[in-house]
């Protein structure tokens, strides 16, 4: 039994979702608008959250930015969708969706679909919460390990709570090498390498901002075919 949460502004849709994911053992919670989807979320943590893009108030994508910015263990997020556009699916991929369905679909395509995610969300390990304490100096940039804050010539850079473990992470390894998959299961709490997408976008969301804030050498490399590491020369 997976605990799946449900946001999805179609009442009749909603519904009978709600009947089918019970009648195949989950416990599922729903909701008909954003922000009352975002606080059943934030309420009740469930492993798997099904979520529609056209929702009244708070869309699907800045729910999903939002799940995505908070710290502690993430759910599996997959996204219902008419979108078709492949721009469309990777603005969802960049705002850390893990999968998508398009709009209409079948029954049995959706069932499969979240029955094998269940199975992944159950394997998920649990996130590093601290993986070592560390404050770090890279050339103008200081990383405030106690404080949680970043800042470049003094100046405070606003990061997201997953931007902020990421950057973390990395520093407290210095010139460690670290898959994507790693990063998800080490900051993320959980490890797919269909997923790389999350780490991708928010290590270039990473670079944008510190670039922006005047960090002439961002210390986040990248190794092709290798993955990710802090830089251990300022």
């Amino acid at each position: 039994m997976t605990h799946i949460l449900l946001i999805e502004d179609d009442k009749p849709l909603r519904e009978l979702l709600v009947d089918e994911l019970a009648a195949d053992g989950h416990r599922v919670e729903s909701a008909s608008s954003g922000a009352v989807g975002l606080a059943a979320w934030q309420r009740e943590r469930p492993a798997l959250v099904l979520l529609d893009w056209m929702l009244p108030g708070m869309t699907g994508i800045e729910v999903c930015q939002k799940i995505r910015a908070s710290a502690g263990p993430q759910p599996i997020v997959l996204m219902l969708t008419a979108r078709v556009a492949e721009e469309d699916a990777v603005l969802g991929f960049a705002a850390g969706a893990d999968d998508y369905v398009r709009k209409p679909f079948g029954l049995l395509e959706l069932r499969a679909r979240i029955h094998a995610l269940a199975k992944l969300a159950e394997r998920r390990p649990q996130p590093a919460v601290a993986p070592r304490r560390c404050s770090a100096n890279h050339g103008s940039l200081r990383l405030d390990d106690a404080a949680r804050t970043v800042q470049v010539d003094g100046q405070v850079v606003e990061l997201t709570p997953k931007e902020f473990d990421l950057l973390h992470y990395l520093a407290a390894h210095p010139g460690e090498v670290f898959r994507r998959e790693a990063l998800l299961a080490a900051v993320w709490g959980y490890s797919h390498a269909g997923y790389a997408r999350t780490v991708d976008s928010h290590v270039l969301r990473l670079r944008r901002k510190l670039t922006a804030a005047g960090c002439s050498e961002v210390p986040i490399e990248t190794l092709h075919g290798s993955g990710y590491r802090w830089s251990a020369q300022p």
